[in-house]
């Protein structure tokens, strides 16, 4: 199984999760059989959000641990057969461990409306990218 997550950076700060995925930020997708960890920058992976969700589906990525998520993000990768979790805190490795004891929380439709509230909804207020065509 192999897990991405948002991080702040690939370098000084690759074991901080992100707010949310956005086209100049970084992740880490972490293999869980291999207990392999691969930082990268995230337009190295996908040169605009809308390409992120297939170049994930390419690198055999079916689960997401995230602090943010949009509601219609949410919808979008959970339809597409992505597994969601709600980050506890900003710790990667934290995190990783709880996911392995399956003490992380399912990202629901609820809890991703909790995100909305914060921000308003409006795409502008968000740290994720949107495309506004």
């Amino acid at each position: 199984m192999k897990i991405a997550i948002p991080v702040l950076d690939n370098d000084m700060h690759k074991y901080d999760i992100a707010n949310g995925f956005n086209s100049t930020g970084s992740l880490c997708l972490y293999n869980n059989r291999e207990d392999k960890f691969l930082w990268m920058h995230t337009s190295d992976l996908a040169s605009n959000m809308g390409e992120l969700l297939p170049a994930l589906v390419s690198k055999q990525v079916n689960t997401i641990i995230t602090n943010h998520i949009h509601p219609m993000a949410l919808k979008v990768l959970v339809n597409k057969g992505f597994k969601v979790y709600k980050s506890s805190g900003h710790n990667l490795l934290d995190n990783l461990n709880l996911f392995k004891e399956e003490k992380l929380d399912i990202y629901d439709i609820l809890l991703s409306y909790s995100d909305v509230e914060l921000c308003g909804g409006e795409c502008s207020a968000c740290s994720s990218d949107c495309d506004q065509k």
